[in-house]
């Protein structure tokens, strides 16, 4: 299926082609790992501004609004740890932005503070908190299409040709980590966030650390994605803008699908997690922080409406509460 695209870059066409090696076409997975990932002109490798509420910004999250995101999760893993000494554990942050944290100007009650960014290496403490967030939807993920031709799923590959990167339904290899809609129509699609289980298994059973896991991030149960998203949740964003078409900029629009909650909710148990849960983001922080939500509406101060309107951006429905989730997990 050839979708209208303009003609890419000559470097971005020789970094496909380079990724093609032999082959005619790459899984969908590999596609989102290359153009996401590539080391020279990844979307997230290249140095580039991706989060703001500015125009030349992609996209916006809950992590943009300083300190006051970072209070939040402070007082909420404090109360996920409930009567553990918090200076016993690690604070590390997942995927940060370069030059950024969410604990940026924030008194610190955990022992210390480490940030994993790309390609540094995965080493946990024995004891941490370990805090990402919108990091498991930026993984590789499957994509598959009903073809009422042949009657059956395929899984899709992308290929290029004439600088036009192209889809191609192929057969469907080793499907074993992952179901099908079983009562799909022609044309349905299917997205599999294959790398965010993976990304996630890595990274709980990196040295058997204990402590707390905590992320923000959009998901739907197996049942919601099986049987209620015909279209797919895939999605690419580009200057504050969604776009459904993956192959229109590639390298230079963030690509991303709803993670499975169950599935990561499986991996928490394969790694002895316990006390795991799923929340609104709304709900997790007036269950969790309610306090430091309380003090935003209370206190009488000059930067009164300015922190009041930012809380509500965090937890209202009709922003950032309800898209988002909160799923979390304690290993001790």
């Amino acid at each position: 299926m050839t979708l209208p695209i303009p003609k890419a870059t000559d470097e971005i066409i020789n970094s496909f082609k380079h990724l093609l090696a032999k082959r005619d076409s790459v899984p969908f997975d590999e596609y989102i790992q290359w153009a996401l990932y590539d080391e020279r002109i990844g979307y997230y490798t290249a140095m580039r501004q991706r989060i703001g509420k500015t125009q030349e910004c992609d996209f916006y999250t809950s992590s943009s609004i300083r300190p006051l995101w970072g209070e939040l999760i402070v007082e909420a893993c404090l109360n996920l740890l409930a009567t553990r000494n918090p200076n016993k554990f690690t604070f590390i942050e997942i995927a940060a932005e370069p030059n950024d944290t969410v604990l940026k100007g924030i008194k610190l009650p955990f022992r210390n503070h480490q940030i994993i960014r790309l390609s540094d290496e995965v080493n946990i403490p024995d004891h941490a908190v370990v805090y990402s967030n919108e990091w498991l939807d930026a993984q590789p993920f499957k994509r598959f299409r009903y073809s009422g031709t042949e009657n059956g799923w395929q899984e899709i590959h992308i290929s290029i040709d004439g600088g036009t990167f192209h889809e191609i339904g192929k057969p469907i290899v080793g499907k074993s980590s992952y179901e099908l809609p079983s009562n799909p129509n022609r044309g349905d699609l299917f997205d599999w966030p294959c790398g965010a289980r993976k990304s996630l298994n890595n990274l709980l059973s990196a040295n058997s650390w204990q402590g707390l896991f905590l992320t923000f991030d959009y998901g739907l149960p197996r049942e919601v994605l099986l049987n209620d998203r015909p279209l797919g949740t895939a999605r690419a964003y580009y200057k504050q803008s969604m776009e459904t078409n993956l192959l229109l900029r590639p390298t230079e629009q963030d690509l991303t699908c709803h993670l499975c909650w169950d599935d990561l909710q499986d991996c928490l148990a394969e790694n002895n997690f316990h006390d795991t849960g799923l929340k609104t983001q709304e709900s997790f922080f007036l269950h969790f922080a309610s306090k430091r939500v309380r003090r935003a509406f209370d206190e009488k101060k000059e930067s009164h409406n300015a922190e009041m309107q930012a809380i509500k951006e965090i937890i209202h429905p009709a922003h950032l509460g309800h898209g988002l989730q909160a799923f979390w997990g304690l290993r001790m």
